[in-house]
């Protein structure tokens, strides 16, 4: 039985509205409930070096995914965002939501989806390493006991949640703003430069490195619009930085985990163009290869299946094709908002 929920969007219709509101939001609210948390997290016991570390860099990241959620819940006009986050229907993989008239997004959130992201975001990040040592700018060696394994898979589940809210930030809160009023290609670029100028701040940060997460940002874009599922982005993500910074030991960002699989020696990292001792793989040739030829990858996939003209098309003519192609079920769902 198809279910209509009607309501609309007053105003905000406008990408540098969309912007600037994500701006507020994210380095205000969810800074400050980051830190908030991050305090709390901090004083409840005498932590090690290595938790220490991934409280204050990931687990208090929490803060900030909640208070996205918060903000979901409490303003009805973006239910519809919230639920693009929450999993696929039972016995289905797609549901229609239509926003003003016309607008058609699909939703594609299984743990098959979170999967293959966690493969290709191990697969990607492991090839930008190989690179490196292969090119003899690092090397590693390991050090690891069975007594750390409880750490690691904290770990584990801290940087998804690190990765989850930024994710749910971009290619969610922005992603799904965005696309209501313009074409996909204008959300697809729109938060990818977004998420890449967020890292502004990191250490050891530069212009490489900014260009890189920027076209990062881009092909997680691309892989949250061709697979309908922003799961799979989010697993793409979680095992990108857990791989460099955990199991490598390698900077995520800039950021050095005081516990890993393996480690760098000190002297062993020089910076070049297959590597940057300071900020990690992201700074460097590889990953910008690597990231590029993901977003590549999705756009080859896209025009074999007849779906590239859907990053230009109007809102009105994405709503005919994809309504038509639905089978009539029983819980196939319409939300007008």
């Amino acid at each position: 039985m198809e279910k209509t929920i009607n309501t609309r969007w007053r105003f905000g219709n406008s990408i540098i509205w969309t912007v600037a509101l994500t701006i507020l939001l994210y380095v205000f609210l969810a800074s400050l409930g980051q830190l908030m948390l991050e305090k709390l997290l901090l004083n409840l016991a005498d932590w090690s070096p290595s938790m220490h570390f991934v409280i204050s860099m990931y687990t208090a990241v929490l803060g900030a995914l909640l208070t996205l959620l918060l903000i979901l819940l409490i303003v009805r006009k973006n239910h519809f965002i919230l639920r693009s986050f929450g999993p696929a229907g039972s016995g289905q993989n797609y549901k229609i939501r239509v926003v003003e008239d016309n607008y058609v997004a699909s939703n594609n959130n299984t743990a098959k989806m979170f999967l293959i992201g966690i493969l290709l975001g191990f697969v990607t990040n492991f090839t930008c390493i190989l690179c490196a040592i292969v090119h003899g700018d690092i090397k590693l060696y390991f050090d690891f006991s069975v007594s750390q394994l409880p750490v690691l898979l904290f770990a584990l589940v801290s940087v998804c949640i690190q990765s989850t809210s930024e994710e749910l930030w971009c290619r969610g809160f922005m992603y799904e703003r965005i696309n209501i009023h313009y074409p996909l290609w204008v959300s697809v670029v729109v938060n990818g430069v977004f998420f890449g100028l967020l890292h502004c701040g990191n250490p050891g940060v530069s212009v490489m490195a900014i260009v890189g997460i920027v076209v990062c940002g881009l092909s997680y874009s691309l892989v949250r619009w061709y697979t309908g599922s922003i799961w799979c982005a989010m697993g793409i993500h979680t095992m990108w930085n857990f791989t460099q910074n955990f199991l490598f030991g390698l900077p995520n960002s800039g950021l050095v985990s005081e516990m890993s699989v393996f480690h760098l020696g000190a002297s062993n990292g020089i910076s070049n163009l297959i590597y940057d001792f300071g900020f990690g793989v992201e700074a460097a040739v590889p990953a910008l290869v690597v990231d590029a030829a993901l977003g590549i990858a999705v756009l080859v996939l896209a025009k074999r299946n007849g779906r590239l003209a859907e990053l230009t098309m109007s809102h009105e003519k994405r709503a005919a094709l994809t309504y038509a192609a639905q089978p009539e079920t029983p819980d196939r769902e319409i939300v007008e908002i």
